[in-house]
């Protein structure tokens, strides 16, 4: 099905986004990659039945930020909620994983008026860690290995991707756009996007929403996410799969997705 390509300006930037199929509007946030061309297997896998909308994150090669600072999950809401309105398409499907997670769930709370169902993957609740400060050292250990790796950071590719010929399969000029997009990740998303939780009041106030996560996930990143389902009594969902699930299993994300989001 034909892609549309738009740029639409929310809060002072010009968001590269795409558009594609009919249906029921589906959004797909991106994660901490802040590319949407990890999508677009599981695009072309859903735009027979929705009309789905994706875009580049805010400070990313194609979204460029000309004001960088430290982002929130609520900044990043009021983008995404500012598509939305540009657009014209809400009640939308929303889904999100990690940093995207954290946005999705944040819109859900901020404006339960434009989302019917929510489905996060593995969100970044770093408060949420069965231990404090687990996520953060994690990350540290992991980028203290960084020499041996060139194209992918080394967090990245182990809890990311956990199968370096899906990682390949993103394409080069999709690989060189999230290489070049880790830089201002690292310096305005972590650490503030991530340093959210989420209250039993404010699940339970949301849209009806599932939390998702994968078999191959580090266990506190699973544990955060299974102890906030179930202080909203949220759905969850299991899937065979790395921190990415568009790019490691695109074909179960898809199924997962139909069987979640009924019109």
């Amino acid at each position: 099905m034909e892609k549309e390509i738009l740029s639409v300006p929310v809060n002072g930037v010009a968001f590269y986004c795409e558009k594609t199929g009919s249906g029921p509007p589906l959004v797909l946030v991106p994660d901490g990659r802040n590319d949407c061309g990890p999508f677009e297997r599981l695009v072309e896998m859903l735009s027979d039945s929705f009309l789905v909308l994706t875009f580049d994150m805010r400070g990313s090669t194609r979204s460029r930020d000309s004001s960088p600072k430290p982002l929130t999950g609520e900044m990043l809401s009021d983008d995404v909620v500012g598509i939305i309105n540009a657009f014209n398409i809400g009640p939308v499907f929303l889904y999100g994983c990690s940093s995207g997670g954290v946005t999705a769930l944040t819109v859900g709370k901020a404006h339960p008026e434009l989302v019917r169902q929510t489905l996060v993957h593995e969100a970044a609740l770093l408060q949420d860690t069965p231990l404090p400060n687990t996520g953060f050292s994690y990350f540290e250990k992991c980028e203290a290995m960084a020499g041996a790796y060139s194209d992918v950071s080394p967090a990245e590719f182990f809890w990311g991707y956990g199968d370096y010929n899906k990682f390949l399969g993103l394409g080069q000029e999709c690989r060189e756009r999230i290489r070049k997009n880790y830089a201002y990740w690292i310096k305005y998303y972590r650490g503030s996007v991530d340093g959210v939780s989420f209250s039993e009041s404010d699940l339970k106030s949301m849209p009806p929403t599932t939390f998702s996560v994968g078999t191959w996930s580090p266990s506190w990143l699973v544990y955060a996410n299974l102890a906030t389902a179930q202080r909203g009594e949220c759905s969850i969902a299991w899937l065979n799969s790395a921190h990415f699930p568009e790019t490691t299993c695109p074909e179960d994300l898809a199924t997962l997705m139909r069987q979640t989001f009924q019109a």
